[in-house]
């Protein structure tokens, strides 16, 4: 018979691609990787994870199990996760949550407040991630649950096995220093500020394809000259009047009296926030606990 702890092993060096990152992996440590020899390796017929420098690498039987497996596996996961509604009591266990940097603040951050007072025996532990990342991590089963965002009509790759749930739209502004001469007016067209010069997050973040995309409706491209990840540190370049930047208000610091807010049309910078876990997760209470207190706050400061 199968070694159900060796099936996991195996699952978890296939995913993470080394014997260290899978045990490494953030949640409930799977099994030590096993020795050729012991009783795994007999009753996986060898299929043991070989070392590879600091990796490792499975034979063929090890992914001929993995990919069998996967199934009895998603089993299991969605057996262990209704456990709490058929004992009933208090939510507990623990959610390994992702999330982008401005969720963190302006939602996780309020959502973990209220959860830590009611909920004692909820664990809940926040990893920052961009959405693509996040929806990564949870698919492959080393994060339960991700606040993701896609802005305008631009998609997000959501696997078939994840489940998505909307919790509400955040709009950005432009922000320009506080002389320029559309300061003080609003709202205003995109192609404004077509001849602006710009920060922006890095190519391939989802920030950046909304960007260029708003631009591209329009026929334009973007003069992008800085490039930051933290909005906090666009904010310091606005400021300095070096350039103009589209941050959203979802989790924006009060800005300094040297950076205005415009709003913008023609596109609309509008994002939906989303969140999604594993199919296989839904019949978890702390899932359902760790939602239900996402959507009230995203219910106070969200658009519907």
């Amino acid at each position: 018979m199968i070694d159900l702890d060796h099936l996991v092993t195996l699952s978890a060096v296939r995913r993470t691609g080394s014997i260290g990152g899978a045990a490494a992996r953030p949640g409930p440590t799977p099994p030590a990787p096993p020795q050729p020899g012991k009783r795994p390796a007999r009753r996986g017929g060898g299929a043991v994870p070989a070392p590879v420098g600091r990796g490792g690498m499975l034979p063929e039987l090890g992914r001929h199990l993995v990919d069998e497996g996967a199934d009895i596996l998603a089993r299991l996961e969605a057996l262990e996760s209704g456990l709490g509604r058929v004992t009933g009591g208090p939510v507990s266990g623990s959610v390994r949550l992702v999330a982008f940097s401005t969720a963190v603040r302006g939602l996780v951050a309020p959502a973990l407040r209220a959860l830590t007072a009611a909920e004692p025996g909820l664990d809940v532990t926040v990893v920052e991630h961009d959405p693509h990342d996040a929806i990564a991590l949870v698919a492959s089963g080393t994060a339960d649950a991700a606040l993701v965002h896609n802005w305008g009509d631009l998609p997000l790759p959501f696997p078939e096995h994840l489940e998505v749930v909307g919790l509400g739209t955040d709009t950005a502004d432009v922000l320009v220093p506080a002389g320029h001469p559309l300061a003080a007016h609003g709202p205003v067209d995109a192609t404004a500020f077509a001849g602006e010069r710009w920060v922006c997050a890095p190519e391939g973040s989802v920030c950046h394809g909304w960007l260029t995309h708003m631009f591209d409706l329009h026929g334009r491209r973007p003069d992008i000259r800085h490039w930051a990840m933290e909005f906090s540190s666009q904010v310091g370049l606005v400021a300095e009047g070096v350039c103009v930047g589209l941050v959203p208000r979802l989790g924006r610091e009060e800005l300094p009296a040297a950076v205005v807010p415009v709003a913008v049309t023609d596109p609309v910078p509008t994002r939906r926030v989303m969140m999604t876990w594993r199919r296989t997760m839904a019949p978890s209470p702390a899932i359902g606990r760790v939602r239900e207190e996402l959507e009230r706050v995203a219910a106070d400061r969200l658009a519907r």
